[in-house]
């Protein structure tokens, strides 16, 4: 299960009470690692931020790096999903090809807009961040290469380099923190990108 990180989760009356607090810790700390990297980020500073005390903090993570290791791996994993969710069914065509493509993306684009303090993390500010955009982009290919494999793109095309320009693009255009309608805006131009190209199509 991955956990989310969302701006309520620690007013969400269905979780306990420590539940929330954790939580509540984790969403502090994202917003101070965000702010400040890792070095310059204290315990006191969490604690402070959340209005609990350290011994709090160490209730639910032994220690600074248990808490910041724990939000890269979060985020790593809810791409990782997202990846993993959005390979192509064989037999999809024309607009129903597009429609599923446009989802993918904007899934993508939604995971990295929804926390950026997250994402600041885990795409850009960690060791690990290099690794992780290496990781996905060689998911993608994979994935790719499983869609042609089916017919539903050209075999022709080097699955590794739609992946390293698909993941350039999104990385690119999440510098920009994009709102859910640019998002979707986004996920479509990438996605007819992809697809049909710059090219001026030709008459009948």
């Amino acid at each position: 299960m991955v956990t989310a990180l969302p701006s309520s989760a620690s007013q969400d009356a269905r979780l306990t009470k420590g539940e929330r607090t954790r939580l509540q810790l984790l969403e502090v700390a994202a917003a101070e690692f965000a702010e400040r990297g890792f070095q310059h980020t204290r315990i006191s500073d969490i604690v402070a931020r959340a209005g609990v005390t350290q011994p709090v903090f160490y209730q639910y993570f032994a220690s600074k790096q248990a808490a910041y290791d724990e939000l890269v791996g979060m985020f790593a994993q809810r791409l990782r999903l997202a990846i993993t969710q959005a390979r192509l069914p064989g037999d999809l065509k024309g607009a129903e090809l597009a429609a599923r493509i446009r989802q993918g993306v904007g899934r993508l684009l939604a995971i990295l807009q929804e926390d950026p303090n997250l994402t600041r993390i885990g795409f850009y500010q960690a060791d690990e961040a290099q690794a992780l955009k290496d990781e996905l982009v060689a998911m993608i290919a994979d994935n790719v290469r499983a869609e042609q494999q089916a017919g539903l793109f050209r075999p022709a095309l080097s699955a590794d380099w739609i992946a390293e320009s698909l993941m350039g693009i999104i990385e690119r255009f999440t510098r920009q923190t994009p709102d859910a309608a640019r998002q979707q805006a986004l996920a479509e131009f990438i996605t007819d990108l992809m697809l049909d190209g710059m090219r001026k199509r030709q008459g009948p």
